[in-house]
């Protein structure tokens, strides 16, 4: 038999379980989401305290069965989430489905543990870990249910070793937590200074910075027609900004925007444009494959 999860004593789910007596069981659900909130489901009627805890009452939850393998094999733990009106769930602030709709139960750990007891124990006598794995899709909705499929943590295993590659480009994406910098820091605020041109993807403007410094980043219309619009920066020469793709509306003289430049992935320009080559995260000196032999 398995190590017991919990019990009152020690011993005491084995000898429950071969005594022969006939048994309550019900399912709790320990579910532990990406932002840290813990969430305690039982499936029995009433909620129940065990080693401690409350587990509160549930939504009604439909699960498929699990399986047990000699060797190694990811299973699958299938729950079918139903909500009731008359007695709503909330979760962060958020009705339940919502709540599982907008993203929150993605990456989530779910535990299911089974709470036994004998017909005349006034409370679960022990626990047995049954099955534990993360949210692995994406959760199906509808109007009152959400379909959630969770995969035991064998299915890390399946990661593809190394799950970075080697190349010259740093892997980080510019203001990303892995590069570290700052919008706010490198954001300028500039105005339009003609009417824009080329099928409204280019414009004049009071911007100074070197040529290209602002290539492949990010412009947004703080003014005018197109207030509230971002476009990428396709070239920057001088104060004339080219987009990559074009505007709903033209630019008119006077219109604000801010700029917020952008990154080639190169450790050259990681140096002189932003001064962050200790969080550089490409390998430019590795040889080519053919000069390796």
């Amino acid at each position: 038999m398995r190590t017991p999860l919990w019990e009152t004593a020690p011993g005491a789910l084995v000898a429950l379980l071969n005594s022969g007596v006939p048994l309550n069981k019900c399912d709790l659900y320990r579910i532990t989401l990406a932002n840290g909130q813990v969430l305690h489901w039982t499936g029995s009627e009433l909620p129940l305290v065990v080693d401690g805890q409350l587990w509160q009452l549930g939504p009604g939850i439909e699960r498929s069965r699990c399986k047990w393998v000699v060797g190694t094999a990811v299973d699958t733990l299938t729950l079918t989430v139903y909500t009731d009106a008359a007695r709503p769930i909330p979760v962060g602030g958020l009705p339940l489905l919502a709540y599982i709709c907008k993203g929150g139960f993605s990456g989530a750990s779910v535990e299911l543990i089974r709470a036994f007891w004998g017909a005349n124990d006034p409370g679960p006598i022990g626990t047995l870990l049954w099955f534990k794995g993360r949210v692995s899709e994406i959760p199906e909705t509808d109007r009152d249910s959400a379909r959630i499929t969770v995969k035991s943590e064998l299915e890390r295993l399946n990661v593809k070793v190394p799950r970075q590659s080697y190349q010259a480009q740093c892997l980080a994406t510019v203001y990303d937590p892995d590069c570290g910098l700052g919008r706010a820091a490198f954001t300028a605020n500039f105005t339009a200074t003609g009417v824009s041109t080329l099928g409204r993807t280019q414009f004049p403007s009071t911007v100074s910075a070197v040529n290209g410094y602002y290539d492949l980043g990010t412009c947004t219309f703080t003014s005018g027609a197109n207030a509230g619009l971002q476009r990428t920066v396709k070239a920057q020469v001088g104060g004339l900004i080219t987009l990559l793709s074009p505007l709903p509306a033209p630019v008119a003289s006077g219109d604000t925007f801010s700029l917020l430049p952008g990154c080639n992935g190169l450790q050259s320009t990681c140096i002189s444009k932003f001064n962050n080559v200790l969080r550089f995260k490409g390998q430019p000196f590795i040889p080519k494959p053919e000069t390796v032999l």
